[in-house]
C-alpha cells in the first residue's frame, strides 16, 4: 500500500499547467467579482480613449486646415520645377512645353487643379513712381481653380486675357494707380534684351499677407509669355490633390514621370516654416495625451494593487498546488486585456460617431469666425477621422493598462504560499 501510494504521488517540482482557453475563462470571470471597481475603470479607460480619439481627430482636422490655407494662397500641395530653381530663379530655368504638359497631368489620378506660371522680379512703373515687383504670369481659369487669391479682391475684378493687371492692394497705392491705369513692366528676357509690356489694373486683391500685397502682379500667361519670348514654356506647374492626405502619392506618380533635369517638390519643402509649427503642436499635443494616459493609468494601477491585496490568499493556495507564478501572472494581465479591450470598445462607441458628427457639421469658432472669413478661411473647426485617429488611442490605453497591472502583479513572485495563507 505504501508502495502503491508512492508511485501514484506527482514527481516534486512539477509544476501545474493551466490551459490558454481556461486562463482567459478564469480571467473573465475574476473582472466581473467587483464590478463596481471594473465599472469605474472601463470607464475611465473609455473616457480617455474617446477623449484622446476626439482630440487627435481634431488636431489632424486642423492640420489639414492649415495646411489647405497656406498652399491654396499661392503654393498649391505640390509643384513641378526645372532641377535648382527654386535656389537660383532665373528668367531662363523653364519648363518646356508647359501645354501640353499641363493637360497631361489633369488626367493623373488624386490631381484636382493644375496651371502653370511664369516667375519674374520685374520693374512695374506708373507715372513718376517705380516699384520692384514679382510678375507672375497665370492662367486666369486655372488660377481660379487652386488659388483663392482671385477670390480676395478689394477692388475691381479678376484677369480675363490680354493686358490686364490684377495687383495687391499695397502694390497699387505704393504706385499710386487705381482701376483703369496702365502699368509699365520692364524685366530681362531669357536672351539678355529687355522685355517690356503694358498693362491695365482691372483688380486688386488684399490677402492680408503684406509682403504679398505690396509685391505681387499677377498677369495673363500669354502676355507675359510673348513679352519675354518664352512661348511654350513655365517655370513652375503648381498642382492641387484631391486631399492634403493624398499630395504625397501624387508627388511620388509625378516624380516618376518627370525629365531628370525636373524636380517635384511637395507642401512641405515649399512652405517649410508650417511643418515646422505643425511638428511643434503635434509635440505639445502628444505630452497632454501622454498626461491623460498617465492619470488614467494610476487610476487602473490603484485598481489592480487593490486586487493583488484582496486576493493574496487565492494567490498562495494557487501556488501552493503547483502553479507557476507567470501563470497567475498570466492571468493577471489577461484580466487588464479584457478591461482594456471593453473600455477601448465603450470609448470607440462614444467617439467615433461623435468625431463623425463634428466632421460633418464642423465646430463653430464664434467671433474668431468672422475674422477668418475675413481672410477667406473656413470658420468651423472640422476634426478628420483616419486609421491613426483610431489605433493609436487604443494601443496608448492598452499598454498602459497591461503597464498598470504588470507593476502590481510582480509581486505575486514574491509571495510564500505557507505565509499568505496563515496571515488571510
Amino acid at each position: 500500500m505504501i508502495a502503491a501510494s508512492v508511485v501514484d504521488e506527482p514527481p516534486r517540482g512539477r509544476a501545474t499547467t493551466v490551459a490558454p482557453g481556461l486562463i482567459v475563462l478564469i480571467a473573465w470571470r475574476n473582472l466581473w467579482r467587483n464590478p463596481r471597481r471594473t465599472g469605474l475603470s472601463i470607464g475611465a479607460i473609455g473616457f480617455a480613449v474617446a477623449l484622446l480619439l476626439f482630440a487627435m481627430a481634431q488636431q489632424a482636422g486642423n492640420y489639414t486646415i492649415m495646411i489647405d490655407n497656406a498652399t491654396g494662397l499661392l503654393d498649391g500641395h505640390l509643384q513641378i520645377q526645372r532641377r535648382g530653381f527654386r535656389d537660383d530663379p532665373r528668367i531662363g530655368n523653364t519648363i518646356e512645353g508647359a501645354a501640353g504638359r499641363v493637360e497631361a497631368l489633369r488626367s493623373v489620378v488624386g490631381v484636382a487643379a493644375v496651371t502653370p506660371r511664369i516667375s519674374a522680379f520685374v520693374l512695374a512703373s506708373s507715372h513718376d513712381r517705380s516699384v520692384g515687383t514679382q510678375l507672375l504670369g497665370v492662367a486666369p481659369r486655372g488660377e481660379q481653380t487652386l488659388s483663392s487669391l482671385p477670390d480676395m479682391i478689394e477692388e475691381g475684378r479678376y484677369l480675363n486675357g490680354g493686358a490686364e493687371a490684377f495687383a495687391g492692394a499695397l502694390l497699387a497705392r505704393n504706385l499710386g494707380v487705381t482701376i483703369g491705369d496702365e502699368i509699365v513692366i520692364l524685366g530681362t528676357a531669357p536672351s539678355g534684351g529687355i522685355a517690356a509690356l503694358v498693362v491695365t489694373l482691372v483688380g486688386t486683391f488684399s490677402s492680408g499677407i503684406a509682403d504679398i500685397d505690396r509685391g505681387l502682379l499677377e498677369v495673363p500667361l500669354d502676355t507675359v509669355s510673348e513679352a519675354f519670348e518664352l512661348h511654350d514654356a513655365a517655370h513652375t506647374i503648381v498642382a492641387r490633390a484631391t486631399s492634403v492626405s493624398r499630395a504625397s502619392a501624387v508627388a511620388a506618380t509625378l516624380s516618376k514621370e518627370v525629365a531628370h533635369d525636373e524636380v517635384v517638390l511637395e507642401w512641405n519643402e515649399l512652405i517649410p516654416g508650417l511643418e515646422q509649427a505643425i511638428e511643434l503642436d503635434r509635440i505639445f499635443g502628444q505630452i497632454l495625451f501622454a498626461l491623460v494616459a498617465a492619470i488614467v493609468t494610476i487610476s487602473v494601477f490603484n485598481g489592480f494593487v487593490m486586487t493583488i491585496f484582496e486576493r493574496t490568499r487565492e494567490f498562495g493556495t494557487l501556488l501552493a498546488i503547483g502553479m507557476r507564478a507567470s501563470t497567475v501572472i498570466g492571468s493577471l494581465q489577461m484580466e487588464a486585456c479584457c478591461l482594456s479591450a471593453i473600455g477601448c470598445a465603450a470609448g470607440l462607441v462614444i467617439g467615433i460617431p461623435l468625431v463623425l458628427w463634428l466632421e460633418r457639421v464642423g465646430i463653430p469658432l464664434g467671433d474668431a469666425g468672422e475674422m477668418m472669413r475675413a481672410f477667406h478661411m473656413a470658420d468651423r473647426m472640422y476634426p478628420t477621422l483616419n486609421a491613426d485617429v483610431v489605433v493609436k488611442p487604443m494601443a496608448l490605453m492598452i499598454l498602459c493598462t497591461q503597464l498598470a497591472c504588470l507593476l502590481p502583479a510582480l509581486r505575486v513572485r514574491r509571495i510564500q504560499p505557507v505565509e499568505a495563507l496563515r496571515d488571510a
